[in-house]
């Protein structure tokens, strides 16, 4: 048998004879590995895997079209793709569009009423640009790209077809009724394939030239180069770097701006690899940025879990002195010695590793269940992959050595002579360790519960930070009579009976309606001009609008402070009106009286008619932005938010709701009905994940620091008591010797803490960018944590010295 097989087998004997010990060791060992492994496999799905279902992900690229000043990934338009496409042979092999859009559904041999769902309209050539292979039937065709088909064609996703088809066999051909209109099933998507954004999974895909149907009031999106609602997405030609696409793409531009010098004189192209868009790229650096904080945190929970084991080492390589000289002395080299514990710990680690697996696949169950206040197949997409099961491996590894190396070198290092008679181990280098190990326990776990509480704190500022709105008490809901072809008079017919009906509720205390909603995924802008304002070169001057109806403001409890809101009288007949916000009059009429001033947008003036404070529009971290609300009669949209201020709570009123629009319209869906509380997750989401996260973390950090910090001092005192028996003998008081070891408990504490400020001072000034109004100055987490911190400590010195204070001193020496 060779020497590393007869360490592994003493190791697992001692596994064995030692059960308390095990449990300890692995428990504390496996939570903080199973963590880890939680964390790492929700940044590999969010930031780290390839696109799931296409061929060579690595050539697929995002363009944007950017604009001077912060637009720098905008959308495109179709005239813009086609452009694109005909003109970037030398450097893509195919360029294809795609926009996410809602539909109404139903599957009429089930007869079942339409309902909401989130599709892509797509180019003929997004399936075979992405190299996607159909599961069934077929995907799309050129021809499907020219309209010269007779018939309306659609392809399921593999959930789709699962859900609303319950996967029947015959399932191409069959018919689906989408915005009131006859479909043809021609292929189903294969089940790894989620589209470009993996995150979440259209219900089906329709060809763009059946945009006009599927998107009522798009006629013009077709020649209007201005018209900025789709993605593009392309292929790169094997063997070129983004940095020569990007010029490549450059000259591009410029060949355009020769063509079309009004839509491309400030315009540009902006290449992105896939892999670094994910989501969208206006998102990746807070993406990043949160992700690697919460790396860094349950990382330093690894090390406090490392401090710990290595202390409940060490006390047991105190216990195993006499083993390892007499070894020793019968000819044992050091190194084999060393070899052997860190066998032990890697044996620790690997069991703990294991159990880690377990705790990490229960949390991203949980963290797959996590959905988004939209009717859309989301799903975090969390798994056990081989890339985080080759992480696992590698923290139990690096873990094994945090907390093996010192325990192993300390126990391979005794004196001989007493450790042979059996006396307690002594000197200047135990000593150190063991400070350290306190110095080291103090000042991970302050940094750790300081960064947990900066975002405790963010938490509580992101969801009381002025919104701009009242949003309590308010419920909304998505309605576009549009889509079941619906004419403009019958839609505004719709809303005004809708309305009608609702306020004659005594629930009800008002209702509006709006294009968008604050603080949610739509955004449009137009380019303003204001006479007598003299725009900066390459000033970008789109400015952020919606339309809404009469008593939107009132509704949404904004305040009008100067002025009026839109009424009814405010129609296609009368003058064009808008309101504008604080920050608009600041930014384009300052020192100017805004109300009769005149805004030139999309060739029409429109007359200020009121002022309200600035809100939040797209994030609630954004700074002060202009934003313009139009008069919904004088801007049609079918598709509109309805909002209701309630007496009550919101929720109780989504059945009503429901009754009146079925009583309406019965094939008409009602799309997302919630309280507006609830609607605002989506931008709280992160902040709310990441203050759970860190508060868990944070509270773990706590527990592990108390009881490490426990074992720590209590293995110092009974280091220590031969020391305290000679002094109680020769007459010092009990309270005297507990006032000693506090002292001495302190200085290490006060090191460790003095340290761990620092670290966590260096650590909320690199959170600034991920945190609201920044953390560097936040008394509460930097006064608050410390004084915990150094509670649970003296508390934990205090225990052992106080029980080794009331040992009787002979019972003391004579042990000794």
């Amino acid at each position: 048998m060779s020497a590393i097989a007869r360490d592994f087998r003493l190791a697992r004997r001692l596994l064995v004879k030692s059960p308390l010990f095990t449990i300890i060791v692995v428990a504390t060992l496996s939570l903080a590995i199973g963590l880890n492994t939680a964390v790492f496999s929700a940044i590999d799905a969010l930031l780290l895997r390839p696109l799931p279902g296409v061929r060579a992900a690595d050539e697929i690229v995002q363009l944007y079209r950017s604009w001077p000043g912060d637009v720098k990934f905008g959308s495109n338009s179709i005239p813009h793709y086609q452009d694109v496409r005909n003109r970037s042979g030398e450097f893509f092999s195919d360029v294809a569009l795609w926009s996410f859009n809602p539909l109404n559904v139903a599957n009429v041999a089930k007869g079942d009423v339409p309902r909401r769902v989130f599709a892509e309209i797509a180019s003929a050539n997004y399936f075979s640009l992405l190299g996607v292979t159909p599961e069934k039937g077929r995907f799309f065709v050129p021809q499907e790209d020219t309209g010269r088909l007779a018939h309306r064609v659609v392809v399921l996703s593999h959930a789709a077809w699962k859900g609303m088809f319950g996967g029947v066999d015959g399932i191409v051909g069959q018919r689906l009724v989408l915005n009131g209109q006859d479909y043809e099933v021609i292929g189903v998507a294969p089940p790894a394939f989620k589209g470009i954004i993996s995150i979440v999974t259209p219900a089906l895909w329709v060809p763009l030239t059946q945009l006009n149907e599927t998107q009522p009031g798009s006629e013009n999106s077709w020649d209007t180069r201005s018209n900025n609602s789709f993605n593009v997405i392309a292929r790169v030609k094997p063997g070129l770097s983004i940095a020569a696409v990007n010029r490549q793409a450059t000259a591009l531009v410029s060949r355009l701006r020769t063509d079309y010098p009004k839509d491309y004189e400030q315009s540009g192209i902006t290449v992105v690899r896939q892999a670094d868009a994910g989501v969208h790229p206006m998102f990746r650096s807070a993406e990043v940025g949160l992700s690697a904080v919460v790396m860094v945190v349950v990382s330093i929970l690894l090390l406090i879990a490392c401090v710990n084991v290595a202390n409940l080492f060490l006390a047991r390589a105190r216990d195993r002195a006499r083993e390892m000289a007499v070894r020793l002395s019968l000819g044992a080299t050091r190194a084999a010695l060393v070899r052997q514990l860190l066998i032990e710990s890697l044996m620790f680690a690997t069991i703990s590793g294991l159990v880690g697996l377990g705790i990490a696949q229960w949390a991203i169950t949980l963290a797959n269940q996590i959905t988004l206040p939209f009717d859309i197949d989301f799903s975090a997409g969390m798994t056990l992959s081989p890339i985080v099961l080759a992480f696992t491996v590698a923290t139990s590894v690096v873990a094994a050595v945090l907390f093996g190396i010192a325990p192993a070198l300390q126990a391979t290092s005794p004196s001989l002579v007493p450790a042979l008679k059996g006396e307690a181990p002594a000197g200047q280098s135990r000593s150190r360790v063991r400070s350290g190990l306190v110095v080291a326990q103090m000042a991970l776990s302050i940094v750790l519960l300081v960064c947990a509480g900066l975002f405790l704190r963010n938490l509580k500022m992101a969801t009381s930070v002025d919104k701009g709105f009242v949003s309590d008490h308010l419920l909304m809901a998505e309605l576009d009579p549009g889509m079941q072809g619906y004419t403009r008079a019958r839609t505004e017919d719709f809303f005004r009976q809708l309305k009608e009906r609702l306020v004659a509720n005594p629930a009800v205390k008002s209702v509006a309606f709006a294009q968008s909603l604050p603080l949610g995924l739509n955004e449009s802008d137009t380019n303003v001009e204001i006479p007598g304002y003299v725009a900066a070169k390459n000033e970008n001057m789109g400015v952020q609008f919606s339309t809404v109806t009469e008593g939107y403001f009132d509704t949404m409890g904004i305040p009008v402070t100067k002025g009026r809101a839109a009424l009814a009288r405010d129609d296609t007949a009368s003058q064009r009106v808008l309101v504008v916000n604080q920050e608009f009059v600041k930014k384009y009429l300052a020192g100017r009286e805004p109300i009769g001033a005149t805004v030139k947008t999309s060739g029409n003036d429109h007359t200020i008619i009121g002022v309200v404070p600035t809100g939040k529009y797209m994030r609630l971290g954004e700074p002060p932005t202009p934003f313009m609300y139009f008069a919904q009669a004088q801007h049609y949209n079918s598709g509109q938010f309805a909002v209701v201020r309630t007496a009550g709570d919101p929720n109780a009123l989504i059945p009503a709701l429901r009754a009146v629009v079925k009583t309406l319209d019965a094939s008409l869906p009602l799309g997302n009905p919630q309280a507006v509380e609830r609607f605002l997750g989506i931008a709280l989401l992160p902040a709310r994940l990441t203050g759970a996260v860190l508060g868990i973390f944070g509270v773990l950090g706590l527990l592990l620091a108390a009881i490490g910090m426990y074992g720590v001092m209590a293995y110092s005192v009974s280091q220590r008591r031969r020391e305290i028996g000679i002094r109680m003998a020769i007459g010092a008081a009990a309270g005297d010797v507990v006032l000693l070891v506090l002292r001495q408990g302190f200085v290490l504490v006060a090191v460790g803490a003095g340290i761990g400020l620092a670290g966590a001072f260096a650590a909320s000034r690199a959170l600034n960018g991920v945190l609201y109004g920044g953390g560097e100055n936040d008394v509460v987490a930097f006064a608050v944590v410390p004084l915990v911190l150094v509670g649970v400590a003296m508390v934990a010195t205090w225990v052992p010295a106080r029980r080794a204070a009331a040992t009787d001193p002979l019972t003391a020496l004579r042990q000794e």
